[in-house]
């Protein structure tokens, strides 16, 4: 009787054991499996827009955004590419046809680019600017930040005035030039004036861009 009980009692619990295992089982597999989450990633660059400036070639398409005198934009393809020296530093030129005019734009590569972009047409003469050979000599020597000459109505300080050489193609010997940066009073703008040899005292009106807002599309 007592073996029976036992038995009886053991086939209960092998029962109850066995219960347990299926249902643990059956809960594993009703349990939602782990799924793999997708970060969407940062959209790449529009194709052939990520192109450094001073990697810019001939062909390649470069883009200022608001630079004409209309406040458009303007985008022409570089056809010319050099280089200008002073002292120990180099920067890129690049030039192109704008609208039946040529611009240019230089700029100095480092840790902080600077650009220059001359995108206005007129080339004018020292009357035109209200300068002379003597003044600019005057500005030459003195190199007074705090000395100003007045254009259009507006008053622009001397920057600065150096010798520079301009490398065609980035090659050769090089031709030297001489040349005056005059800055706008609250402005971006700057009055170049320079003097290469055997050519007439020319002046331009340029501007100071970030080149971050200048894009370079690359020739297919």
């Amino acid at each position: 009787m007592i073996t029976w009980s036992i038995l009886i009692f053991l086939g209960a619990l092998l029962v109850y054991v066995l219960f347990q295992m299926f249902k643990g089982s059956q809960g594993q597999k009703a349990s939602p499996t782990a799924k793999t989450v997708n970060i969407p990633s940062t959209p790449p660059p529009p194709a052939g827009a990520n192109v450094e400036l001073t990697q810019a070639r001939v062909g390649d398409v470069i883009s200022i955004p608001g630079a004409s005198s209309d406040f458009s934009d303007v985008d022409f393809t570089v056809d010319r590419r050099g280089a200008f020296e002073h002292l120990s530093r180099r920067w890129t030129d690049l030039s192109g046809e704008f609208r039946g005019e040529r611009v240019y734009i230089e700029v100095q590569p480092g840790a902080e680019a600077q650009l220059m972009a001359i995108t206005d047409p007129r080339r004018l003469t020292l009357p035109d600017v209200g300068l002379s050979e003597d003044a600019l000599a005057g500005f030459d020597q003195k190199q007074d930040p705090n000395a100003s000459i007045t254009f259009e109505g507006r008053e622009w300080f001397f920057e600065s005035s150096r010798e520079i050489g301009y490398f065609e193609n980035e090659q050769g010997e090089g031709e030297g030039l001489y040349r005056w940066l005059f800055r706008e009073q609250g402005g971006n703008r700057l009055l170049c004036v320079e003097k290469w040899e055997g050519e007439p005292f020319e002046a331009r009106v340029a501007q100071r861009i970030n080149p971050r807002d200048v894009t370079v599309f690359r020739a297919a």
